[in-house]
C-alpha cells in the first residue's frame, strides 16, 4: 500500500495564522507541502481557507468538533474536501472505565453513520489519557477502537502515546489498517510541550512507528514551536521525507 504525501497540521503554526494566514501558508507550500490538516472545525477562518485554496494545497484530513457540532462540522469539511474528520480530544475521564469509553465508542460511530452520508470518514486522534487509562491490561485506545464501528479510523499522535510510557510502535501495529495517519512530534517523555523537537531529535521512537505503520500518513506537529520561525517544522519535514524514501 502507497503512503499518502506527508502534511502539517496546522495548530502547529496557529499563532502565524493569525498575524498573516496568506504568507503562513505560503511559507509552508515553499517546504514542499502539498496537504495540510486544519483544526478548529467549523471555526476555521475564512483566511485561511482561501489561502489554502490559492496555494492548491488539499486537507485530507482535519480536526474539529465532529462530536459536539456533527452537522456544522460536516458542512464545513465539505467546502474544504476533507475527506476523514478527526475528533481531536475528549475529557480524560472519560477513558476511565469501560462504561465510559463505551459512550465515546457510540458518539463516535454516531458521527462516522452522519458523515458516510457525505462521503467522509470519522476519525479519533488520541493523547495520553487514552494510553495512561487501561481496562484489564488494555490501553484504552485500543479498547476503544474494539468498540467502534470498523469504519472510524484513527490518528496517532506518537509524542503522546511516548509521554503515555507505552511504546507508540506497538500502538499503531495494533490498529493496523484502521490507523490512517500519524502525528509526528518529537521531544522527551516528559510531557513538556515548551521542550518538543524536530522529528527524529528526541526520544520518541518516530522511525519504528513509521515502519509499523506504512500505509498511514506522516503528519508533521509541534505543540509549541522550537526554536525561531518554522525552520523546526522544515527540519521535521526533511526527516520525515528521508524515512520514508528510504
Amino acid at each position: 500500500m502507497t503512503r499518502p504525501p506527508m502534511s502539517v497540521q496546522l495548530y502547529t503554526v496557529r499563532d502565524q495564522l493569525g498575524a498573516d494566514a496568506a504568507g503562513t501558508i505560503e511559507a509552508l507550500a515553499a517546504m514542499g507541502f502539498t496537504a495540510v490538516e486544519p483544526f478548529g472545525l467549523p471555526d476555521l477562518p475564512a483566511a485561511v481557507g482561501e489561502a489554502l485554496a490559492a496555494h492548491g494545497l488539499a486537507t485530507p484530513t482535519a480536526h474539529g468538533s465532529i462530536l459536539a457540532r456533527t452537522a456544522e462540522t460536516i458542512t464545513a469539511a465539505s467546502e474544504l474536501g476533507v475527506q476523514t474528520i478527526i475528533e481531536p480530544y475528549q475529557d480524560p475521564t472519560r477513558f476511565a472505565g469501560r462504561e465510559s469509553i463505551a459512550a465515546v465508542a457510540a458518539e463516535l460511530t454516531a458521527a462516522a453513520e452522519a458523515a458516510a452520508v457525505h462521503g467522509i470518514a470519522v476519525g479519533y486522534h488520541n493523547h495520553d489519557a487514552e494510553l495512561n487509562n487501561s481496562v484489564d491490561g488494555v490501553p484504552a485506545l485500543l479498547v476503544l477502537a474494539e468498540l467502534t464501528d470498523p469504519s472510524v479510523v484513527f490518528e496517532l499522535d506518537a509524542y503522546w502515546a511516548a509521554v503515555a510510557g507505552v511504546d507508540p510502535a506497538e500502538i499503531a501495529t495494533a490498529l493496523g489498517d484502521r490507523l490512517i495517519a500519524i502525528h509526528v512530534k518529537d521531544g522527551d517523555p516528559s510531557g513538556t510541550v515548551e521542550q518538543q523537537l524536530p522529528a527524529g531529535h528526541g526520544s520518541v521512537p518516530l522511525a519504528e512507528v513509521l515502519v509499523a505503520a506504512p500505509h498511514a500518513r506522516p503528519v508533521v506537529e509541534f505543540d509549541i514551536i522550537p526554536g525561531e520561525g518554522l525552520d523546526a517544522i522544515a527540519a521535521s519535514a526533511r526527516w520525515v521525507t528521508e524515512q520514508v524514501s528510504a
